[in-house]
């Protein structure tokens, strides 16, 4: 039990050593600017080309920021999930203005609420390009994208064992769940090939449970697929499900 105690305290040690280490570390914090359709101050598209081909290397321009969790805005909801003192939080930015208006714009956050500091993770981007037809194989990885691709953010989750590493979802379409795992330290983001959301994330496998819709002579089903923490896929599971 001491041995246990001893390792515990030494991961939280080396966690919380991440967290504080990231105002040192590269990565892309973004503020995001006055997103409006067809606004010509709109940030140009980014070639997603071009951020898989460089890696982890596509999104290490600007330093990460560690802000006082007081700068955290005040209407910031904190998200059910959180991993020892830290926890991750969604703010509306922007509501939207209504149906076919400007689509609403939501800042996402994680905080070190025993520090009293907190990064701001990305801001979603209503014009975010899809990257379905990348992941069309039904083996298909996480595809790698610019943070200033996020599409949106309804719900927020830390990776379990790992505080500095987040899953954001949301459905910006009205029709597909669009997931994506971020390292906010390291600047960089995934799309899982997932349409439907997270399922289940399992801690001891280190392994994420999302799933997806798919149509055939019988029409539209669901089937389950195991993800890595880093977005590899491993495997389905189980039948394909009807509604």
């Amino acid at each position: 039990m001491k041995k246990m105690t001893i390792v515990l305290a030494f991961a939280v040690v080396l966690i919380a050593a991440a967290f504080v280490g990231c105002k040192n570390t590269k990565g892309q914090i973004l503020d995001g600017p006055d997103m409006v359709r067809d606004s010509t101050n709109y940030p140009a598209k980014e070639s997603v080309e071009s951020t898989e081909a460089a890696g982890a290397q596509a999104t290490t321009e600007t330093a990460v920021d560690m802000l006082d969790i007081k700068e955290m805005p005040k209407t910031a909801v904190k998200q059910k999930d959180s991993y020892s003192q830290y926890a991750v939080y969604i703010n509306e930015d922007r509501p939207s203005s209504g149906e076919n208006e400007l689509d609403g714009i939501k800042s996402v956050w994680l905080a070190d609420e025993s520090a009293g500091k907190a990064i701001k993770v990305c801001v979603t981007n209503p014009m975010a390009e899809p990257q379905w037809e990348k992941m069309t194989d039904k083996d298909a990885n996480a595809v790698s994208v610019p943070l200033t691709q996020i599409a949106a953010a309804d719900k927020a989750m830390i990776i379990p064992g790992d505080a500095v590493k987040l899953i954001v979802e949301g459905c910006p379409d009205g029709r597909n769940i669009w997931t994506y795992i971020i390292d906010p330290v390291k600047g960089t983001a995934l799309q899982l090939p997932s349409s439907e959301g997270v399922q289940n994330l399992d801690k001891e496998k280190k392994e994420i449970i999302a799933s997806t819709y798919g149509y055939d002579d019988d029409g539209r089903y669901s089937v389950s697929k195991v993800y890595s923490f880093e977005g590899k896929f491993l495997r389905d599971t189980g039948e394909k499900e009807r509604e």
